[in-house]
């Protein structure tokens, strides 16, 4: 009963902005890849045929369930504008679908406007409101407006990019990236999700779920949206098989690294998994409340959390043998105090700041956190 209570208050003490927003600009990407693997087919539809695949059982665009927490968002005033456009014969912006799979195309830029389609021609749960040219439709749904104005929705021409069977990865990440810009544009760790689904997609939410993983941020992920929570523990994969290998840009370093995933045995992710468990213990252990976040003196209120302080401390404390992380349990004060020293380098604090995705960073934070841990134990 106790120990429901204290993590019920933990839980209410979660900062409502819960993560530090920091550069993770990177130097020049050393390899970028060959513009002519870029293959996309502009295709005219009308918009009863993504109705129909949408329709169809099994449905025939992939909403993805991951994605479908990031359906719906628009408000019904936005919905029903969208739809009034076409009612009006304003033109919808081109949709971007992933064809790799032509029984399931991947949504890469119009979710939120498919929804809307969903909400009102098949699920028949919207209700016009807020329109701006035709008021006498106010309340409508699509069964009760005009025949010839159903008609008009269904017959609308939209433009369909499909990129092609046979796309690197790599350059499927670069156009999700570049394409989806509109109002409700993909996160990164959304886009990698959506490329790696299986094996990779499966063990980073099995890592995010982690009651260890909730405990050590301090419970500020567990109502993660736009899968932060999931960023945090790819990170976390990437630099595990060492910062060494690191090249710019950050972007493709996880997503190459959770694309991998799926090479790995079983005894390879379990060592994985069991190292992050570790990991994240330890952190708790060592730093509680103030694990993964910038500290400048002992009574410093509780900051956000940091990507680059958490790769940095979960990845060395990773390596770390039990033997020693036995021992920095038992030093923590002196741990602390360590890194309360390397925050008021200005050389560290920018490691963790400014361009924290540049190789220099990346390597400087990764040796300064490892030397503050060995400096604990002397």
């Amino acid at each position: 009963m106790l120990k429901n209570k204290k993590e019920k208050t933990e839980k209410e003490e979660v900062d409502q902005k819960a993560i530090e927003n920091i550069d993770e600009s990177s130097s020049e990407i050393k390899k970028p890849f060959d513009p002519t693997q870029i293959t996309i087919t502009v295709k005219p539809l009308i918009i009863d045929s993504l109705i129909k695949r949408m329709e169809s059982r099994p449905m025939r665009i992939d909403l993805n369930p991951e994605f479908q927490r990031r359906g719906n968002l628009w408000k019904e005033e936005v919905q029903s504008r969208l739809i009034e456009s076409l009612l009006v014969r304003i033109p919808l912006p081109a949709f971007y679908f992933d064809g790799t799979n032509d029984d399931k195309w991947e949504v890469v830029d119009g979710l939120q406007r498919l929804y809307t389609l969903k909400n009102f021609v098949i699920d028949k749960t919207l209700k016009l409101q807020n329109l701006e040219y035709l008021k006498k439709y106010q309340g409508a749904t699509f069964d009760t407006l005009p025949q010839y104005l159903q008609g008009r929705i269904e017959e609308t021409h939209i433009t369909a990019y499909i990129i092609n069977p046979g796309t690197p990865s790599v350059v499927k990440f670069n156009i999700f990236k570049r394409i989806n810009t509109g109002g409700l544009p993909l996160k990164p760790q959304e886009i990698r999700h959506a490329l790696n689904q299986g094996i990779p997609a499966d063990f980073v939410e099995e890592l995010a779920n982690l009651k260890e993983f909730a405990k050590a941020t301090n419970y500020a992920l567990v109502e993660a949206k736009r899968m932060e929570d999931r960023d945090f523990v790819t990170r976390f994969i990437a630099f595990y098989n060492g910062y060494e290998n690191y090249q710019p840009d950050l972007d493709a370093f996880l997503n190459n690294a959770m694309s991998n995933l799926r090479k790995l045995t079983d005894d390879e992710r379990k060592n994985i998994r069991r190292d992050f468990v570790k990991a994240m213990k330890a952190s708790y252990g060592i730093f509680g409340k103030d694990a993964f976040r910038k500290k400048y003196n002992k009574t410093d209120k509780r900051k956000l959390l940091n990507k680059a302080i958490f790769d940095a401390v979960s990845v060395n404390l990773a390596k770390s043998t039990e033997d020693k992380i036995d021992k920095l349990l038992l030093k923590k004060g002196r741990v602390g105090n360590e890194f309360i020293k390397l925050m008021n380098i200005p050389k560290f604090e920018k490691a963790i700041t400014s361009g924290t995705g540049k190789y220099p960073s990346i390597k400087y934070r990764f040796d300064q956190v490892e030397k503050a841990l060995n400096r604990s134990l002397k």
